[in-house]
C-alpha cells in the first residue's frame, strides 16, 4: 500500500512523535487499559521466551509494555516512520537485547516470530482483501502455535450505529480537552489514511487467513483486542 510506505505520523496526526505518548492518550479512549489488557492476553498465551514481532510499533509504547510484562521475550519492532523509530530507541534503550528496531513496512516479507502484535497501526491498510492478505503473510510468519494480537479500531459500517460510535469517541475527547468541532475534524482527516472495519469483518479476514480460533477478547468505545492462533 502506497499509503504505508509514506506514513507519518506527523502528517497523520499533526503531531510531533516526541508529543505521540500524551496526544494518543486524549484521542483514543481507554488506550492505557488496551495496552494493559493485550500484555496480560499475551502473559497467558505466547511462549515465555518467544519472539514477539510489533508492527508498525510506533515510539515504543506497546514494545515496552511487552517486554515489561514478559520478561523472557525479545521483541523486534517495525515501522517505517523513521522518526518515530528514532523515539523508540531512545524508549527502549535500556532493554539491551531483548530489543531491536527494524525500518519498513508491514507489508513488507516479515521476520519470523512466535507472537506478532500491532497496536493501532493496521488500520492503514484500506482494502479488507489486502488486510486479509496481511493477515495470512502474518500466519505464516508465525510459529507453530503463534499468536496475533491486534489493538484496533473496529467500528459498524451501519450509518446510525457508526455515528452513534463517533458521538461518543467525541465526548471522551472532549473530556481531555478537545472540543466537538475539534473531534469531527480529526475524524474527518484521520479518513483520508484510516479505515476501520467491522469487527465481524476484522475476525472473518482472520479466518480467511488460515487463523484456527479467532476471538475478540476486549472491547471499549471504538477500540477492540482482536486475537488470533496458529494450529501447534
Amino acid at each position: 500500500m502506497s499509503g504505508d510506505q509514506t506514513h507519518s505520523v506527523k502528517q497523520h496526526l499533526d503531531v510531533n512523535a516526541e508529543h505521540y505518548d500524551v496526544q494518543i492518550r486524549r484521542f483514543i479512549p481507554h488506550y492505557d487499559d488496551m495496552l494493559a489488557t493485550g500484555v496480560e492476553l499475551l502473559a497467558a498465551l505466547a511462549p515465555a521466551s518467544g519472539h514477539v514481532l510489533d508492527l508498525g510499533g510506533g515510539t515504543g509504547a506497546l514494545s515496552g509494555a511487552v517486554l515489561d510484562g514478559l520478561p523472557g521475550v525479545r521483541v523486534t519492532l517495525l515501522d517505517i516512520d523513521r522518526d518515530m523509530l528514532g523515539e523508540a530507541r531512545q524508549r527502549l534503550a535500556g532493554y539491551g537485547d531483548r530489543i531491536a528496531f527494524q525500518e519498513g513496512s508491514f507489508l513488507d516479507p516479515l521476520p519470523t516470530a512466535d507472537v506478532v502484535v500491532a497496536s493501532l497501526a493496521l488500520h492503514h491498510v484500506h482494502d479488507l482483501h489486502t488486510k486479509s492478505e496481511l493477515y495470512r503473510a502474518i500466519h505464516n510468519t508465525l510459529s507453530l502455535g503463534g499468536v496475533l494480537l491486534n489493538l484496533d479500531a473496529a467500528v459498524s459500517e451501519d450509518t446510525r450505529l457508526s455515528a452513534l460510535v463517533f458521538d461518543r469517541w467525541a465526548v471522551r475527547m472532549g473530556e481531555h480537552g478537545i472540543p466537538d468541532a475539534q473531534a469531527r475534524a480529526h475524524f474527518a482527516a484521520w479518513a483520508d489514511e484510516d479505515r476501520y472495519f467491522p469487527l465481524d469483518a476484522e475476525l472473518n479476514a482472520l479466518r480467511e487467513a488460515g487463523f484456527d480460533e479467532v476471538e475478540c477478547f476486549w472491547r471499549r468505545g471504538p477500540c477492540a483486542i482482536t486475537c488470533a492462533l496458529r494450529a501447534s
